[in-house]
């Protein structure tokens, strides 16, 4: 019989990888207080429906709920799934947070009696993507990044988003910001820029915001461009279809931008419609996003204001941006439908001038 005492094997070394991430933290405000005033039970039958609608607004914007920290919550954009738009989607997470709880306060205010109100800081880095050694294990980040994530939200107003620089600098364009002024941080050698989230901005993409701040000059894409050349020149005899397949950044966006700067109004009468991960749950959304553009559809205007636009465009086709490119064929009560909320499209027809050649590029 073996009589040497067994010893507890060493824990395996912590092991990470370095990664861009976009951090969220949100917390209550006054949480102390409530949580004095509701009891252990009330303060849980408090928490867990706004928990859940935190959690709900972050999935919806791509992210993924860390940590729970008993008033608030720790949430990642970029992790495990690398995301382009990672800065942008946590920006519309935390509005969409206030947004929602703010619709949700009469109803808590009644049951509960108190109306809970959250504060949000953002920041995007460099942080260690590690997976803890625990029950759950859950991979979370660690680093500077998220610890200034953590002093913004300590930072804002009740009802308020916080930004960093470096997220503010990654959206700018994209969003409405308005500058909080320069904060002494705990741990940070310098005073920090901090800038107060107002709003996202309709149709905000980056290639978009960066247009608005000035391209850099156009090489290296003579041969693409030919390709769309002989394209256009073949639609103007039979329909054409392009798709453009590459990884994020590699320049689509730029492309189709140049090609359409290239052959100008009078060679071909564009319509552009876009899809966005923000937009998976709106059905067509890129053929919503063409009529915004050729009748001048305003987001959130009343169907009515829709239909006369519409109606108009389709009347004196030539009074409009692009209300000519359309004819007989399209079912009115159709189109209107898809700027409801939610969608709810009952018939859509669509028939285009048949004079008129048709050139579609894809860009995936």
């Amino acid at each position: 019989m073996n009589d040497t005492p067994l010893t507890p094997s060493e824990p395996a070394k912590p092991s990470g990888e370095r990664r861009q991430v976009t951090v969220l933290f949100a917390d209550m405000v006054g949480f102390t207080a409530i949580s004095e005033r509701l009891g252990e039970e009330g303060t849980y039958a408090l928490i867990q429906p706004i928990y859940e609608l935190m959690a709900a607004a972050v999935k919806e914007q791509g992210g993924s709920v860390k940590d729970f920290t008993g008033d608030g919550i720790m949430a990642l954009f970029g992790v495990p799934n690398a995301l382009e738009d990672a800065p942008l989607r946590a920006c519309r997470a935390g509005l969409l947070i206030h947004e929602r709880l703010v619709a949700a306060a009469p109803m808590i205010e009644t049951k509960h009696g108190v109306r809970p109100q959250m504060r949000i800081g953002i920041n995007t880095g460099i942080a260690v993507v590690t997976q803890i050694r625990s029950e759950s294990a859950n991979k979370t980040a660690l680093g500077d990044t998220v610890n200034l994530a953590s002093r913004l939200q300590t930072l804002a107003e009740a009802g308020t988003v916080l930004l960093s620089e470096a997220t503010n600098r990654l959206v700018h364009g994209m969003v409405e910001t308005s500058f909080a002024g320069a904060h002494v941080i705990k741990g940070k050698a310098e005073p920090q820029k901090v800038y107060r989230l107002d709003a996202i901005r309709h149709g905000a993409a980056r290639f978009e915001a960066a247009v608005s701040r000035g391209l850099s000059a156009f090489v290296g894409r003579e041969r693409e461009l030919e390709v769309l050349e002989r394209g256009l020149d073949e639609a103007r005899s039979q329909p054409c279809v392009i798709d453009l397949a590459a990884e994020p950044g590699m320049g689509k966006s730029r492309l189709l931008h140049e090609f359409r700067q290239r052959i100008g109004k009078e060679r071909a009468f564009i319509l552009s419609g876009s899809c966005s991960p923000d937009g998976l749950q709106t059905p067509f959304l890129p053929f919503i996003e063409v009529v915004r553009g050729s009748f001048q559809v305003s987001a959130g205007e009343a169907e009515k204001e829709v239909a006369r636009k519409l109606g108009m465009g389709l009347t004196h086709p030539e009074g409009g941006s692009g209300g000519y490119a359309f004819k007989h064929g399209i079912c009115m009560p159709g189109v209107v439908s898809l700027f409801s909320k939610p969608a709810t499209p009952r018939l859509l027809l669509i028939r285009l001038l048949p004079q008129r050649s048709i050139m579609t590029a894809c860009a995936f």
